[in-house]
């Protein structure tokens, strides 16, 4: 895959309803939730592949990522720039993410589900894999 930049702009996010749940579709690999514009964004994670040799890019954003495990497992795969490593979400444990990543659910597709933070505006790269 040839490196490629894609830019988030702000109110990146679906109309929703206040003082009650927010709908969230299954077996969806990103859906961003809400979020409050110019400011931040939430969504669900729930990647389909179930093993590292399966992902076949990473990318990297201008701003950092909360990721935080709410159901299942999942696994990122990260580079930080010196070679690839994997990370093992814990439930409940939070895990702030700056540099190339990508996951997957080792138990099976969308088998794990992480909330993930991040701004409302920036750009994403998207590079392949070795």
């Amino acid at each position: 895959m040839k490196a490629k930049r894609i830019q988030t702009s702000a109110g990146s996010f679906p109309k929703f309803p206040l003082h009650q749940g927010l709908a969230a579709l299954p077996k969806k690999e990103w859906q961003v939730l809400c979020g409050d514009r110019n400011h931040w964004r939430v969504g669900y994670f729930s990647p389909p592949q179930k093993k590292a040799s399966e992902l076949t890019f990473l990318e990297k954003h201008t701003c950092v990522e909360l990721f935080l495990l709410l159901s299942g497992s999942i696994t990122l795969v990260l580079d930080d720039g010196h070679g690839e490593y994997e990370l093992r979400l814990v439930p409940m444990q939070p895990v702030m993410v700056s540099g190339w990543h990508a996951g997957y659910c080792p138990k099976g597709p969308h088998t794990g589900v992480a909330l993930v933070v991040e701004r409302d505006q920036f750009s994403t790269i998207y590079r392949g894999r070795p």
